[in-house]
C-alpha cells in the first residue's frame, strides 16, 4: 500500500541504460512522463519497453502551468 495519490499508469515507450542510472519513458493517455532511476532498479524491476508501469508522485512542490 501507498499513500501517495498521484499515480500515473501507462507504456514504457523508451528505456535508457547508463552505469548507474536510468531513464524510463511512459506514455500516459498520449503524455509523456519520464523517470530517472537506478539502473539496478531497472533490472530488479524487470523493466523493458511495452510494458505498463505506474510512475508515483510524491513530491513537496509541484508547479502548474496554464497553457
Amino acid at each position: 500500500m501507498l499513500s501517495a495519490r498521484n499515480r500515473l499508469t501507462g507504456e514504457v515507450v523508451e528505456l535508457q541504460t547508463g552505469d548507474v542510472t536510468a531513464e524510463v519513458t511512459i506514455d500516459v493517455n498520449g503524455e509523456t512522463i519520464t523517470a530517472v532511476i537506478t539502473r539496478e532498479s531497472v533490472e530488479n524491476l524487470e523493466i523493458e519497453e511495452e510494458m505498463e508501469l505506474t510512475a508515483v508522485v510524491k513530491a513537496t512542490d509541484v508547479m502548474v502551468r496554464s497553457d
